[in-house]
């Protein structure tokens, strides 16, 4: 069976839903080709699973203390299964709103192994049936990574992300080793589930690729919640405990630990094998070479996500997505990392935009930075009784007063960073985005409460 399509689209997760539908909305005959379940990582093994089962700890937090009962560890140990089942029951739901806008988009949906044979040529190798050949103009990979760490089978006390989430038992004690957004997200649920929690990570501070005044306050944030944390020491948990029934870790600075599980947190791969690279000639070592088009070494093919590895998040997928598209189109589009919002789901959570501190003393910029830490009362009734705890941090271009960065604190922080992320694209001044009007009270105050505290500069 033979099919022809201006875009075929590999891999069905964000990036390459956003792709799929941005270019059938803009009138390309579109085939998207998923080997297992419409949804990839985000629906499934990353963030809304995580968010599902945040959701439900919450909601059991909120009944105890209404109840004055309180939510101990055995109990969270109890009620871990059906956490669990609401939220594969979650990623069904979002799998099948996801299905009716491709049926309503026009988009064709093959299931199946897609190798790439040739230019404009890929097979399709379904589990029943004849191998089909697709033929399209242009071609987006859009396949997705995993974590680094393989899994080790399902008795092993090391695990993955994505195994941890299978996991329907509740560990007394979980080490988690590696303390960027992933570490930090697993640590701070189960602390919140009732777990003991011990972290650690091998460079100086936790969220390394964040600004530093976000990893210090997540840091205290966790510590003041009970996780454990040793910092800056390398360990090797993989020849440490692979071979031991109930191994006991030493850690850098001597300390013995002894936990249940261990979550491997060192970071991710891309989903290339066996994709057929090698045939069209496109580079990747070990993520998808691109450009800012998101044009591989092949002209007409692009990839985005985390194949490539410019910014593993949803959010910088989407954005890719749209370039390559645009590209196809004809389109005069580029993407740059700097300015995709990103968040961290930790408790509280944090989102961040633009330059840190740090890269921007390195890059040489003229930087004015400004930092606040308030309580922040929003549209959320709940607030004007119980203020959240908010921190922020400005950080200007001294001579133009252009917004460089903003970093975020608090339960409202992707919001806050959503609200800065316009008027960054629309290049306002400090000024400017003081005049604005907004409701009150809101979110997006607080960035202008944050602002005042820079004044007036005299820039010389």
């Amino acid at each position: 069976m033979n099919s022809h399509y201006q875009l075929a689209v590999i891999g069905a997760g964000s990036g390459g839903r956003e792709a799929a539908l941005v270019a059938a909305q803009n009138g390309l005959r579109v085939v998207l080709i998923e080997e297992d379940t419409l949804g990839g990582t985000c629906l499934h093994r990353g963030f809304y699973c995580l968010r599902a089962l945040r959701a439900c700890v919450e909601d059991a937090k909120y009944r105890a203390r209404s109840s004055n009962s309180g939510l101990d560890a055995d109990e969270a140990g109890t009620r871990l299964p059906d956490w669990i089942t609401t939220q594969r029951k979650v990623s069904v739901r979002l799998t099948q709103a996801w299905n009716k806008q491709f049926e309503r988009a026009g988009v064709d949906i093959r299931f199946g192994r897609a190798v790439l044979i040739e230019t404009g040529r890929i097979g399709l190798a379904t589990k029943y049936g004849e191998p089909e050949f697709i033929e399209a103009d242009y071609i987006i990979l859009a396949t997705g990574s995993r974590p680094e760490f393989d899994a080790q089978g399902s008795n092993s006390r090391l695990v993955n992300s994505a195994e941890l989430l299978m996991r329907s038992g509740l560990p007394g004690h979980l080490l988690v080793v590696g303390g960027g957004y992933i570490g930090c997200e697993f640590a701070s649920i189960f602390r919140s589930l009732g777990s003991t929690v011990t972290l650690v990570e091998k460079r100086e501070r936790l969220l390394p690729e964040w600004d530093e005044a976000v990893g210090d306050y997540i840091a205290r944030a966790m510590q003041s919640a009970g996780i454990e944390l040793h910092l800056g020491f390398d360990f090797d948990v993989i020849h440490q405990g692979r071979n031991l029934e109930a191994p006991v870790y030493m850690l850098g600075d001597g300390t013995r630990v002894m936990p249940d599980l261990v979550l491997v947190a060192t970071g991710r791969k891309p989903n290339v094998e066996n994709l057929g690279l090698e045939m069209m000639d496109i580079v990747a070592n070990p993520f998808i070479k691109v450009n800012e088009q998101m044009r591989t070494t092949c002209e007409r093919v692009f990839a985005v996500g985390d194949v490539n590895g410019l910014a593993l998040l949803d959010s910088a997928a989407v954005a890719q997505a749209r370039v390559a598209v645009d590209t196809i189109l004809g389109r005069n589009s580029r993407f740059s990392s700097r300015w995709i919002p990103r968040c961290i789901h930790t408790d509280p959570g944090a989102a961040s935009i633009g330059w840190n501190e740090d890269e921007a003393g390195k890059a040489g910029l003229d930087v004015i930075a400004h930092s606040e830490t308030f309580r922040l009362v929003t549209e959320d009734e709940r607030t004007v009784v119980a203020p959240s705890a908010t921190m922020l941090k400005i950080l200007l271009q001294a001579e133009s007063r252009q917004i460089l960065g903003v970093h975020a604190i608090g339960q409202q922080a992707a919001e806050i960073v959503n609200f800065v992320s316009v008027a960054m694209r629309s290049e306002m001044t400090l000024e400017e985005l003081l005049q604005v009007p907004l409701a009150h009270p809101s979110t997006a105050e607080a960035i202008q409460e944050c602002a005042k505290g820079l004044g007036t500069v005299v820039v010389g």
